[in-house]
């Protein structure tokens, strides 16, 4: 079902590129078509990638062969940090939910500054030289499997509640961006006290895909996650899930895509930003339940609008977490040893 899904998804789309690109007058002025090949890094999901963006972009971007690498945000950023070191990366886009990382990596010098015609059109704030732009929202929240569970937490300190002890999982922030930004947010919030207590009561920190799995099983009936994946199980898998908002608010992850300075189609890639940015781009982060960022996009299906999740919402302070990040996973992972 999910295949069919992205397959209908992706047909969708091409028919809309071809509607826009279709159109324009004769003094429209010929344009240079970037050719070569494109490697991209991204921690969005392959499913997405592969079903629905690879398809649209290899339509948009006939001469250019894109490399779609996929993997969590933080092996993802760890890949480049290294690559760099030794000055030898093949990324030339990096595609992650990682604020921090790009801050880090402008402050290196190590991304081109480009700033798309398409960022005007947008709801959110770009950074001002054109280093990294937004091309999506996801927002960590709390996922309830309602055939376990009937009296659902409302709050992130109601997880310290006895009743749900080792009922609740969530992402490794080691591996997960987006967990390692709720971490800390909640450390800032609540002091690391929050972890020990939710350590004491039995949360189980797994990987990803796995915690997915099990979620949809019943087996971690609580998880702290991504509302996209909880949107995505409901349609695709017909999982009973239940999207808690908590009422201190949800931590809202902003993705960005930034191009390598290092970059060896620095054209190419200026054109896949533009299709990121682009009305087929922001439709496919919508249909696959991430939140886009163009004006005029619908939001996913099932989901609160991103204007509702930005005023109540827990602000992450992101040059804390850029600097401090080592420390917030080693006392982390010392919590839940």
């Amino acid at each position: 079902m999910k295949k069919t899904f992205a397959g209908t998804v992706a047909s969708m789309l091409l028919a809309g590129m071809i509607a826009v690109t279709g159109c324009g007058g004769p003094e429209q002025k010929a344009e240079v078509k970037p050719t070569g090949e494109l490697t991209v890094y991204t921690s969005v999901y392959n499913g997405m990638i592969r079903e629905m963006a690879k398809p649209v972009v290899a339509q948009q971007l006939k001469d250019v062969k894109v490399n779609w690498q996929t993997a969590g945000s933080e092996s993802v950023k760890q890949k480049i940090i290294d690559d760099l070191k030794q000055d030898k990366s093949d990324a030339d886009v990096v595609m992650i939910s990682d604020p921090d990382f790009y801050l880090r990596m402008k402050k290196d010098g190590k991304l081109l500054n480009y700033k798309s015609p398409q960022a005007a059109e947008l709801a959110v704030t770009v950074d001002a030289d054109g280093a990294f732009t937004p091309i999506r929202f996801s927002a960590m929240v709390i996922a309830v499997n309602r055939d376990k569970i009937q009296d659902i937490p409302k709050t992130w300190k109601d997880l310290l509640d006895p009743k749900y002890k080792g009922k609740i999982a969530m992402p490794d922030p080691k591996v997960a961006a987006t967990a390692l930004a709720t971490v800390a947010v909640l450390t800032d919030k609540y002091g690391w006290d929050y972890w020990q207590k939710l350590a004491a009561n039995g949360v189980m920190v797994s990987p990803t895909t796995e915690m997915r799995d099990k979620f949809a099983r019943g087996e971690y009936p609580i998880t702290i996650t991504m509302e996209e994946d909880v949107l995505r199980q409901k349609m695709a898998l017909n999982v009973n899930a239940e999207i808690v908002y908590p009422e201190e608010g949800s931590v809202l992850v902003p993705g960005y895509i930034g191009i390598l300075k290092s970059a060896k189609n620095p054209e190419g890639a200026k054109k896949l930003v533009d299709w990121w940015l682009s009305a087929e781009g922001q439709s496919a982060m919508s249909l696959a339940f991430m939140h886009p960022v163009k004006f005029g996009i619908k939001e996913p299906a099932g989901s609160r609008t991103l204007f509702e999740l930005q005023i109540h919402s827990l602000s992450v302070n992101w040059n804390k977490l850029m600097a401090e990040e080592k420390q917030i996973k080693e006392k982390f992972a010392e919590i839940m040893k």
